[in-house]
């Protein structure tokens, strides 16, 4: 297998979106390099970080599949070669391995990939696009990008303050919400249109938590913003005192130069003894300080989630290397795996190999115990030696 990668590792985005493909496009490149017998199969990967085609072929495959790229995205060679980085065998494997369990992403052990990898590959294997090289070695990936998440803490560990927030709300509910006071679970979120308050509001809503949000902005159409999620509602900024009561935590997420909630009008607002949790991720500070003062609030700023997404990046890199041995593993398992196929493909091939093959069960024993006790390198080196020695009369 081979692999041409243009990703956010060396690829500005203006070139990664030159390189970007459609679905359409995938299926169309890929059959075209098909038919003219440019490769055997391929899978093209394309997100908003990457753009990589892996294909099956010959080693003259990666030139004319590169000329392809440049022909159908209305590029130069030179900028292929500029941007793009080049991979074969074993490499292409573990660059795929690793894309796949989320070791290659800009937010370490992130899950999103895998889905995007496993839809690219289904995509491809649906059109008949993929042959049985491509299958296992995406099939593997996949597996041990699953294996994975559950023998270390790199997707379950977020660094996003967005992810944090959410997750620190959830927390608080669980342990300090009277559900008979507040049935519904709602979280007003100030800003929710930026950035990290649209983060904050996304997550929140997957946990089954009620959002409203408040924006600056005219006209939004909330149904559309949001892809049509009833927990997530949006109002104007200026009738967020409106929802006070009826919220158990508050989040302001703006670049406001004015505070969003001040103390007096939040107590004309707010039950005195109501149980709440102040969220402020702004810098300069959103919410009035003396909030803090009130008996049953609990006021948090960007400082505690800066240290936790610290702490939490610290977890990461410690499971970082645990990591890569599982994945090196993985990659070595699977490339032993195609050596042995290609090995036993063409046992058949030649007739008084394959007798011995079948008929001489120590022979047999013998490739079986190299596969288990070789590197897949060395696997493929003996394998061939193997092969020239008793196809040319054990010279």
């Amino acid at each position: 297998m081979f692999c041409i990668s243009a990703s956010y590792k060396k690829t500005p985005l203006e070139a990664r979106q030159g390189f970007a493909f459609s679905q359409e496009e995938q299926y169309i490149f890929t059959r075209k390099l098909i038919q003219n017998n440019i490769i055997k199969g391929g899978v093209i990967l394309s997100t908003c970080n990457r753009s990589e085609i892996y294909f099956t072929g010959s080693s003259r495959s990666v030139e004319e599949v590169a000329k392809a790229i440049a022909l159908f995205k209305n590029t130069s060679d030179s900028s292929i070669k500029k941007y793009c980085l080049f991979y074969g065998g074993s490499r292409a494997a573990s660059h795929l391995f690793n894309v796949t369990c989320g070791l290659d992403s800009m937010v370490l052990g992130e899950d999103e990939i895998l889905r995007q990898v496993k839809e690219a590959y289904l995509a491809a294997f649906s059109a008949h696009h993929t042959d049985s090289e491509l299958n296992i070695i995406f099939q593997d990936a996949l597996n041990c990008a699953k294996s994975g998440k559950s023998k270390t803490r790199l997707s379950t560990t977020p660094v996003s303050i967005g992810t944090i927030t959410a997750n620190t709300i959830e927390k608080y509910i669980k342990e300090n919400i009277d559900r008979d006071k507040f049935p519904g679970k709602k979280v007003l979120v100030i800003g929710i249109t930026g950035k990290t308050g649209g983060i904050v509001a996304r997550d929140l809503a997957a946990k089954g938590i009620q959002v409203t949000g408040t924006t600056r902005k005219r006209g939004l159409d909330a149904g559309t913003w949001w892809h049509g999620s009833r927990l997530v509602e949006v109002t104007g900024f200026e009738e967020r005192y409106k929802y006070i009561g009826q919220v158990c935590a508050v989040v302001s997420a703006t670049t406001s130069p004015h505070y969003t909630l001040t103390y007096n009008e939040y107590l004309k607002n707010a039950s005195y003894n109501q149980e709440k949790l102040l969220i402020d991720l702004a810098v300069p500070y959103d919410i009035d300080r003396r909030l803090a003062g009130l008996k049953n609030i609990k006021l948090l700023d960007i400082d505690y989630f800066n240290t936790l997404s610290k702490e939490n990046t610290n977890i990461k890199l410690g499971e970082l290397g645990k990591a890569e041995e599982a994945v090196k593993e993985c990659v070595e398992n699977t490339m032993k795996k195609i050596y042995i196929r290609g090995f036993l493909a063409r046992v058949k091939e030649d007739a008084i190999l394959a007798d011995k093959f079948n008929k001489e069960k120590w022979f047999r024993n013998m490739v079986y115990y190299l596969k288990d006790v070789l590197g897949s390198d060395g696997f493929k080196d003996v394998l061939e030696r193997i092969y020239i020695k008793e196809t040319s009369g054990g010279e």
